[in-house]
């Protein structure tokens, strides 16, 4: 799992999943992200992207969990997302590569030009985001910690 800034910019590499990363998701304060992969597992991460532990096995194997994190792991192993890809006035979409940002109108749905771009190392095959935080989970098992400060609330 590599962190990466908007421009491109390697933050770090966390060692992680094996298998493609189809589904990521934040839990409902933003301090806890599942990734969940083709190769079996979900992985919990902190909000700095350390991580806090791997879940292999069925959802009922799952002991000592809080309801809370069991559930948002549960929907990513199932290949759900939990966060969406709306923050406030925002949304995030994903084709291939790349990852765009657009303002929404009163319904939600996109509105006006395009705010940011961001390409992605890989073909992106889930994408998440909570307040200015973006994840962007890859076909090659990478997970990106995307910073756009863009979409600070203010």
């Amino acid at each position: 799992v590599r962190l990466w800034t908007p421009d491109g910019q390697e933050k770090g590499t966390l060692k992680g999943h094996s298998g493609s990363v189809y589904s990521v998701a934040w839990n409902h304060d933003g301090s806890l992200l599942a990734s969940g992969s083709s190769d079996g597992t979900v992985r919990l991460w902190t909000r700095d992207g350390q991580e806090k532990g791997t879940l292999e096995g069925t959802v009922a194997s799952w002991q000592g969990l809080d309801p809370e994190t069991k559930e948002l792991a549960a929907k990513v192993k199932e290949g759900g997302s939990s966060g969406g890809n709306r923050t406030g006035q925002y949304i995030v979409t994903a084709d291939s590569d790349m990852v765009y940002v657009f303002l929404t109108n009163a319904d939600g749905e996109k509105q006006g030009e395009l705010l940011a771009c961001f390409r992605s190392p890989a073909s992106v095959e889930s994408v998440t985001c909570r307040e200015t935080k973006v994840v962007v989970g890859c076909a090659d098992g990478q997970v990106l910690f995307l910073e756009a400060p863009l979409l600070a609330v203010g």
